[in-house]
């Protein structure tokens, strides 16, 4: 059996883009989707047998009707090719009030063939081209619920967690026990596993304000494999069964800068005794550049500049540009820069650090030294002013002249 693991698509995101001209859609948006159906056409060809969507469809749980279209389009090509899909509920799908839909839960009313949205947890077994395949699925644990709850509402965040760990983890436990040994089982959930290494700006986000599970209370060796979404870096937890981030398929932010973005495709082989291998699949995801250039110690930082945007490969990519200058240095010309980076997709920033010049130690001075040879001190300690070193020995040697005569006649 022969699986697609994705998750975190957020479609929606607008960051570092503009609208597309020739078809109205916001540029980052076409980005999103360029690399979902990348994923979608490697299903489509390859012939798997289910996706599994871990999480996050849209940016926000209420999309607009363009993100909704754009979505739905997608999921009608896997409904054409006959590949069922299956949906856990996200934290960026899930309203804030109780009672309100899901930004996925449209889905379910239609009654859409081969999709299947799981909004509470819940054990589901689903028919595939290869045989059934049970899901146990875990929806973004939210704390609102609990708050309901008498017994919970007076608790701290700390102590919400910690319950929620504990729910969660029954949970997983009780799906666990009810699984068909003989069938191949997947566990699928949006959660926050404490073990996860997540981006940059993400980590600052996160850490700290979502409960987070322990990877052994995911990695139950019932389960064949276990699909998450939440975190965006790509990154296996476990070996046995194999625990997955398969991370977010489009970059972000700069935080994401340096990391692949894709899914998974993931195989489970053997009948009683069977082995799951799981392989990265690259989306054409939208790289960001940053080019950091130190200008310090030069008059006029553009040709720094520009020499270091010359070796760097900025094209189709979001760029930011950041640059050191000491004050008092020449401005830079923005008019070379731009154009220097005009390959590039977006300029997302062009920012200065300025630093101010060094100040030069003062030389010791005694007080009983002559005004020329304070000069002298002086000057070794103003290399700048060499040039000049003649005339202000020279204006030094008048002055003290004019005070000795001024001394002699007083």
């Amino acid at each position: 059996m022969r699986l697609l693991h994705l998750a975190d698509l957020h479609l929606g995101i607008e960051n570092y883009g503009r609208l597309d001209p020739s078809t109205g859609l916001h540029t980052r948006l076409q980005d999103f989707l360029r690399c979902l159906g990348s994923l979608f056409d490697h299903a489509i060809d390859e012939k798997l047998d289910l996706v599994l969507l871990a999480g996050d469809v849209y940016r926000t749980p209420t999309p607009n009707p363009t993100w909704q279209r754009e979505f739905a389009l997608q999921l009608r090509r896997l409904r054409q090719a006959g590949i069922p899909i299956a949906i856990v509920v996200g934290n960026h799908d899930t309203p804030a009030a109780m009672g309100r839909a899901t930004s996925v839960d449209v889905f379910t009313a239609l009654d859409l063939p081969l999709t299947h949205v799981f909004r509470r947890p819940e054990l589901q077994t689903i028919e595939t081209p290869s045989g059934p395949l049970q899901i146990a699925a875990l929806p973004w644990p939210t704390r609102h619920w609990l708050k309901t709850v008498d017994d919970y509402r007076d608790l701290s965040p700390e102590q919400i967690h910690k319950e929620i760990r504990r729910i969660c983890g029954a949970q997983i436990q009780q799906m666990a026990s009810q699984l068909d040994e003989t069938l191949p089982a997947v566990l699928m959930a949006h959660v926050a596993a404490a073990e996860a290494t997540y981006s940059g700006a993400e980590r600052t986000a996160l850490i700290g304000n979502d409960p987070t599970l322990l990877t052994g209370q995911l990695a139950n060796p019932s389960f064949d494999y276990v699909a998450l979404g939440h975190v965006h870096k790509y990154q296996q937890l476990s070996q046995n069964p194999p625990v997955v981030y398969s991370g977010s398929i489009e970059r972000v932010d700069f935080g994401e800068e340096g990391e692949k973005k894709g899914g998974c495709e993931v195989l489970i082989e053997g009948a009683t005794a069977r082995h799951t291998t799981v392989r990265f699949l690259p989306t054409p995801a939208r790289p960001m550049v940053t080019i950091d250039v130190d200008a310090r110690g030069t008059e006029d930082p553009t040709e720094r500049i520009l020499d270091t945007i010359g070796k760097t490969n900025i094209e189709g990519a979001i760029v930011r540009c950041r640059y050191q200058a000491d004050a008092g240095a020449a401005p830079m010309d923005t008019v070379q820069v731009r154009e220097a980076l005009s390959a590039a997709h977006l300029v997302a920033s062009i920012l200065p650090s300025i630093s101010p010049r060094e100040r030069q130690r003062r030389a010791t001075m005694q007080h009983d030294l002559s005004m020329g040879e304070a000069l002298d001190r002086y000057l070794e300690n103003r290399p700048d002013l060499e040039s000049h070193s003649q005339s202000l020995r020279q204006l030094a040697d008048q002055l003290e002249h004019d005070l000795d005569m001024q001394g002699d006649q007083g």
